[in-house]
C-alpha cells in the first residue's frame, strides 16, 4: 500500500511540473509579453502635432514575425535638430536616432497600457516637449 502511494505522489508530482513548464513556454514568460503574442502587424498608431518646434511625420507600435514590438516612426518624421533629443513614451525613454526619417526602438515588456500612451519628442537641454502623436489601437 505504501508503494503505491508514493507511486501516485511521484506520478503527481510530474504532472505538475510538466503543466508548470507548459504553462511556461505557452505564454512565453508571463503577461509582460502578451503584446509579443499574436500575427506580426500594426499594433496602433499616431500622428505627429506641433507643440513648441515644427514636428510632423507619424509613429506606429508593430509586432514583429519574431514577436518583438516595436515603435517606428515613418520615413517622414521630422523635427528640429538639437543635442539632447529624446523620445518620451510613458515610462520609457530613448535617444532620438536623429532628427528626421524612418527609426526603429525596440519595446521590451510593452503591455495594453502601451497602445494608448503619448509619444513626445522631447528636448531635455531646453525642457520642452517638440511633437507629441498620441496612439490609437488598431
Amino acid at each position: 500500500m505504501r508503494r503505491r502511494s508514493r507511486l501516485l505522489l511521484a506520478g503527481i508530482g510530474i504532472a505538475v511540473a510538466a503543466g508548470i513548464a507548459l504553462g511556461f513556454t505557452l505564454t512565453r514568460g508571463g503577461p509582460e509579453n502578451a503584446l509579443a503574442q499574436g500575427p506580426p502587424g500594426v499594433l496602433a498608431r499616431g500622428t505627429f502635432k506641433t507643440v513648441t518646434w515644427a514636428t510632423k511625420g507619424s509613429v506606429t507600435i508593430d509586432r514583429t514575425a519574431s514577436g518583438k514590438v516595436t515603435l517606428r516612426f515613418s520615413r517622414d518624421f521630422d523635427t528640429q535638430r538639437a543635442p539632447e533629443l529624446f523620445v518620451h513614451m510613458g515610462k520609457k525613454r530613448f535617444a532620438l536616432q536623429r532628427a528626421w526619417g524612418g527609426q526603429t526602438y525596440v519595446l521590451d515588456n510593452a503591455d495594453a497600457s502601451t497602445l494608448h500612451a503619448a509619444v513626445k519628442v522631447f528636448c531635455e537641454k531646453c525642457n520642452k516637449s517638440w511633437g507629441i502623436a498620441q496612439l490609437h489601437p488598431m
